[in-house]
């Protein structure tokens, strides 16, 4: 298995990181992957598809170090998933340049229906 955008995110964020990550949980042994406890690992039943749309995570700052994240499991089974850290002040600038490439859409190239409205009727 490939390392997808949410590791990639994690492994960010653990070289960043000033102490450990200790959330509920932390003493169990993990399958540094999955994250679910070795015994549950799901690692080797993970069979990557591909679809027509591609997933966009945006995580906040301690998201991709969970265990509980889903987010993984997507972008374990989607490759074409993008993930980016989420901060509404200081926005990812991978984030904000993706949305000035041609072809992305957040609502897959959707436009809702216009209405002309004349005196607030």
């Amino acid at each position: 298995m490939t390392e997808n955008a949410v590791l990639q995110l994690r492994a960010e964020r653990i070289a960043r990181a000033t102490r450990p990550f200790l959330a509920r949980g932390n003493r169990v042994r993990r399958c540094q992957r999955c994250l679910l406890p070795e015994k549950l690992c799901l690692c080797s039943t993970i069979t990557p598809a591909q679809a027509k749309s591609r997933f966009c995570l945006l995580m906040f700052d301690t998201e991709p170090m969970k265990p509980s994240n889903t987010g993984r499991l997507i972008a374990d089974i989607l490759p074409d998933t993008v993930a980016f850290q989420w901060s509404r002040t200081e926005p990812s600038l991978d984030l904000l340049d993706s949305g000035t490439k041609p072809g992305l859409s957040a609502n897959g190239g959707l436009s809702p229906p216009r209405m002309l409205m004349s005196n607030g009727k």
